[in-house]
């Protein structure tokens, strides 16, 4: 149908550019440290609280354990006893690496108003829409640290071959697919047989007569027996945590006429742009050494490069959380003495006659192509968490 005058000289009043799903940071790999937050000049790179970077894509650590065994006596008059050497333990690890990006014709670039108008003003080489598709890049690599953190507190991380692509998964997808292996103890999974005398949890927390109390204090005595590490924290989304307050033991211990939490704040914090985070943290009355982080962020996983929640992304997209509602993370403090995020190192070559650079960890670039006259954009990262001292790490399946 042809169109009406007042439809061709309509003017275009443009209000703003909004988008419907949140750009944040996710908490869980923030809080673990592995997010960056600093610029690191040394290395030339993204750095967070517990990274670490190397020149190459494949690095080592060992392990030298520190003792609990006793010394032996001797009677007077005797030479020493005669015991072993420690053992020293060798890890040896490879990068995942990642690396995509957006091509774009100056064709179409060199034609663009800006994005929030007006449109008879030219933005000058598209630079507003860079901007925006540079910051797009990076929030998918921001997700991708998300999955790792949550992959390897699981220790249910799966990359499956797509074509040439390797697509991240918590948990089996079937097919062509590879498990990166974190060597979480299987008693420190599931129901938690972790010192081989039973599970711990066998009553599902969303039975209220649960010994929840109970539990917490068998977990907190096995991870003491098991690394001296204590238990400190709890993730959690916020379908378990409705478990744990209508629990009748956790209720009682509280007082039956109390509240069964001491306190259930929002976290004080706030994203990057400038609004409340939706994590909460709380504290039992029960038992007010450890920190429960509720949160019920979701990550994107599956063949895809759209978000489902406001398109017509394809099936195999995948809407994953980061703590699955049947589960909770138990872990000691976080810190680099048992967890850490390698950032591997490659040569990027920029453009076509510059020198080849050393680049660590996140690194974004734009690539200038001719015939025709386009630009890429780039974004790098070669990283692996690295899980020290496993037996740190409990990934309990408490509704079954």
């Amino acid at each position: 149908m042809p169109a009406s005058l007042h439809e061709l000289l309509q003017p275009q009043v443009i209000l703003d550019v909004v988008s419907r799903i949140r750009e944040r940071q996710s908490r869980l790999g923030r809080w673990i440290g592995f997010q960056p937050n600093r610029y690191d000049p040394d290395t030339v790179s993204l750095a967070g609280a517990n990274t670490v970077s190397g020149d190459t894509r494949y690095a080592t650590f060992r392990l030298f354990d520190f003792t609990r065994v006793t010394a032996k006596m001797r009677a007077p008059g005797t030479g020493p006893s005669t015991v072993a050497p420690n053992p020293l333990g060798d890890v040896r690890i490879s990068c995942a690496r990642f690396h995509e990006k957006i091509p774009l014709s100056y064709e179409e670039l060199g034609n663009l108003s800006p994005i929030v108008g007006p449109n008879s003003q030219i933005d000058p080489g598209g630079q507003d829409y860079l901007s925006r598709q540079t910051r797009h890049i990076a929030r998918q690599f921001n997700a991708t640290v998300e999955l790792l953190t949550s992959g390897m507190l699981q220790d249910n991380l799966y990359f499956q071959q797509n074509g040439d692509n390797w697509v991240g998964f918590i948990g089996n997808p079937g097919g062509v697919a590879f498990q990166i292996p974190f060597q979480v103890p299987a008693g420190n999974k599931g129901q938690l047989n972790m010192l081989g005398n039973g599970a711990i949890v066998q009553v599902p927390w969303n039975n209220p007569g649960a010994p929840i109390f109970g539990n917490l204090q068998s977990i907190k005595a096995a991870f003491a027996q098991l690394s001296g590490y204590p238990l400190c924290h709890a993730w959690l989304n916020s379908l378990m945590w409705y478990n744990i307050v209508v629990n009748t033991e956790v209720r009682n211990l509280a007082g039956t006429a109390a509240s069964p939490f001491a306190e259930y704040d929002r976290v004080p914090e706030r994203g990057v742009d400038g609004m409340p985070t939706e994590g909460y943290e709380a504290m039992l009355k029960a038992d007010p050494t450890i920190a429960f982080h509720i949160t019920d962020e979701v990550i994107i996983t599956g063949n895809t490069d759209i978000d489902p929640s406001y398109s017509t992304a394809p099936a195999a997209a995948v809407v994953q959380k980061v703590v699955p509602d049947n589960m909770v993370f138990f872990l000691t403090e976080p810190s680099s003495q048992w967890t850490r995020m390698y950032h591997g190192g490659e040569y990027v070559v920029e453009n076509p006659g510059m020198p080849g650079a050393m680049r660590r960890g996140y690194y974004f670039w734009h690539e200038y192509v001719t015939q025709p006259s386009a630009i890429d954009l780039i974004g790098l990262l070669n990283c692996v968490p690295l899980l020290y001292i496993p037996k740190v790490v409990a990934p309990a399946t408490v509704n079954f």
